[in-house]
């Protein structure tokens, strides 16, 4: 080995000790910042999260769902469970506290042994399990595997889902015609989740008693893209009482969950679907217009008509964790027939020349809101 090789091998074994003590030094300095945070959070109670979608929404981890974390941060697609008696009875998970699950007959569960030790389970609102009862105490066996599911990406960590209610036939996207204002964006994230989920969608606007004949004008414009859609929309006033008859009929002897804007009013609309239930109700903040949490925990109630109800806290974003073009695409047929006239096959309509897309839009044969709903979720991928 000449002079040069012998200098090059020194310089090399160099780097590679270099590049160990920075590895060691920054795995250092990472864990003592952890201590620090930890110490901190003690010290000054539940740490509160925020954070953005990309609609310009904000939303806080704890006002969404009070719930006990290990229940339901895995993710909304479970895997095998221990298999379990089949001819133990059955019930629905009605709501989940901390330690234990309430079912639908109002009755509390606490998790068998093989369950309770299980770090994957999540279990949340409308699931259906198996349960057995010893010396008074219910034991919830095994949970039947999901029909349907409605999940969001995890706060904590994007790249996974939580899942919010299970087994339901139906989602109402609850808006509000003002106050807050509607927002398309949400609504297009929502349908997009419940398209994932195996969930048929019904979007009801609420405080529609609130609009001049100018601002009616304007709501019916930003609904065309879901008539032409044809989904369900309603149009109702919590207050006056208006549409409530035509959402029952969509929803009879349906399980459906209502989700939504904080402030939109869905447990208006639900007070008054079931004047018996007793939702607290509240105002919109007046200083930034954002709606208040009254609802702090999914809750299943059965109605007089058979209609199974599942509230939902109020959010101001909605992220998809996972989410995958071809999802993507499903979920917006409109932009998909004009697919096939693009000069690239695989054309995302955000950036490539010569898209029919882009052309549609600017000939107005697409609505607005729509193409950019797509265009933010593409970016997310």
């Amino acid at each position: 080995m000449d002079s040069h090789e012998r200098k090059r091998a020194q310089v090399q074994r160099h780097l590679r000790s270099l590049d160990k003590h920075i590895g060691y030094e920054e795995e250092k300095r990472r864990k003592a910042a952890s201590r620090e945070r930890k110490n901190a959070r003690g010290a000054r109670g539940p740490r509160r999260r925020e954070w953005s979608d990309g609609d310009g929404g904000w939303d806080d981890e704890e006002s969404f769902e009070r719930i006990d974390r290990a229940a339901v941060s895995a993710p909304a697609s479970r895997g095998t469970r221990p298999a379990f008696d089949a001819s133990l009875p059955r019930a629905r998970i009605a709501a989940v506290h901390r330690g234990r699950v309430e079912l639908d007959d109002g009755r509390p569960a606490r998790l068998a042994g093989v369950l309770a030790a299980d770090p994957e389970l999540s279990m949340v609102v409308g699931d259906e399990v198996a349960w057995s009862e010893h010396e008074g105490v219910v034991r919830i066996e095994g949970v039947v595997p999901r029909r349907s599911c409605l999940a969001r990406s995890d706060p904590g960590n994007p790249h996974r889902e939580l899942a919010i209610a299970a087994n339901v036939d139906v989602a109402v996207i609850v808006a509000a015609a003002v106050d807050p204002p509607l927002r398309p964006g949400l609504v297009d994230r929502f349908l997009l989740g419940l398209e994932r989920g195996g969930i048929d969608p019904v979007v009801c606007v609420n405080k529609v008693d609130l609009l001049d004949a100018e601002g009616a004008r304007e709501l019916e414009g930003l609904l065309v893209p879901y008539v032409e859609l044809g989904l369900d929309v309603v149009r109702c006033s919590a207050a006056e009482g208006a549409g409530v008859d035509e959402l029952r009929s969509l929803l009879r002897a349906k399980t459906c969950v209502f989700v939504g804007h904080s402030g939109v009013g869905k447990s208006s609309l639900l007070n008054a679907l079931d004047p018996g239930g007793e939702r607290s109700t509240g105002d919109v903040r007046a200083y930034d217009g954002r709606g208040r949490h009254t609802t702090t925990s999914s809750s299943l109630r059965e109605l007089a008509d058979g209609t199974c109800v599942i509230d939902t806290p109020g959010v101001r974003s909605f992220g998809l964790a996972q989410l995958t073009l071809p999802e993507l695409r499903a979920a917006f047929p409109e932009l998909e027939e004009l697919a096939s006239s693009c000069r690239f096959p695989d054309c995302t309509h955000v950036h490539e020349p010569d898209c029919a897309v882009e052309a549609a839009l600017e000939e107005g044969r697409l609505h607005a809101a729509r193409v950019d709903s797509y265009r933010r979720l593409a970016g997310e991928l």
